[in-house]
């Protein structure tokens, strides 16, 4: 049980200093603090997703060798908030990160218009192009603070 604990902590670092980088040069290029994202030590008790940072993200990090993402999934999309984007990123050793996200889309096609709510599963450099993309639009609104 010690060995799992210690695993999933190493990941949940891991996945702090990933999101960190990610968002240090969009910070920078708009003139703000950088990102600091923190593990959640009161998750199990309180419950919430694994990081605290950004309000607008209910991040979750799973580190494990036998993947579950739908169970995750589930976990993940519960526990985020009204105006949260639910965000999961989970691995196994020795293999890159894998990422979720549900996003909103608009369309219009011929004079219609309509809203969908999507599930992306994301590669990690578009997993770093969407969240740099949507970092940049809320620090542009003064929206991302966390």
């Amino acid at each position: 049980m010690v060995n799992i604990r210690n695993k999933g902590q190493r990941g949940e670092r891991e996945a702090a200093s990933m999101i960190e980088a990610w968002a240090l040069p969009v910070t920078t290029a708009a003139g703000c603090n950088p990102v600091v994202m923190e593990r959640n030590l009161v998750q199990t008790r309180e419950g919430g997703y694994d990081l605290l940072g950004l309000d607008w993200l209910a991040l979750e990090v799973k580190r494990h060798e036998n993947l579950q993402v739908s169970t995750w999934w589930k976990q993940t999309t519960k526990q985020a908030k009204p105006g949260q984007t639910p965000f999961l990123m989970c691995r196994q050793n020795r293999t890159p990160w894998r990422f979720r996200i549900k996003i909103v889309a608009t369309h219009q096609y011929c004079g219609l218009a309509g809203v969908s709510t999507l599930v992306v599963d994301l590669a990690p450099t578009d997993a770093q192009v969407w969240f740099q993309t949507e970092l940049w639009i809320r620090l542009q609104k003064g929206v991302a603070s966390g």
